[in-house]
């Protein structure tokens, strides 16, 4: 999993790729805390992730929790057929705010 991370209009966009599955959801859900710092909107870019499993959906849901904690919000946008099926069979498709493309995410932060 590669994580690589920019600014849009104060939003923190982590741009994700590879497999967010056993062997890398650990590191990913401790780095994304550090990644956020002080910051409380965060949009997820899964255009290139390629499968994620139960243990990685935990990761989406613990960034989730603690923004909302903190006041803010986590979006996911881009997600492949294939990472959507599971977001859809786990039931998360309700609890996470998804969207088809970045720009509607972004602009979803402003509402």
């Amino acid at each position: 999993m590669h994580i690589t991370t920019r600014d849009e209009e104060g939003i923190v966009v982590f741009d994700l790729s590879g497999r967010l599955d056993a062997q890398t959801a650990a590191a990913v859900g401790e780095h994304l805390p550090t990644l956020l710092a002080d910051r409380t909107q965060a949009l997820l870019n899964l255009a290139k992730v390629e499968f994620v499993s139960s243990i990685g959906l935990r990761v989406f849901i613990k960034t989730a929790k603690q923004l909302r904690a903190a006041g803010g919000a986590l979006k996911l946008c881009c997600a492949s057929a294939g990472v959507l099926k599971v977001l859809e069979i786990s039931g998360l498709e309700s609890l996470l705010d998804l969207h088809n493309d970045e720009a509607s995410a972004l602009a979803a932060f402003k509402r």
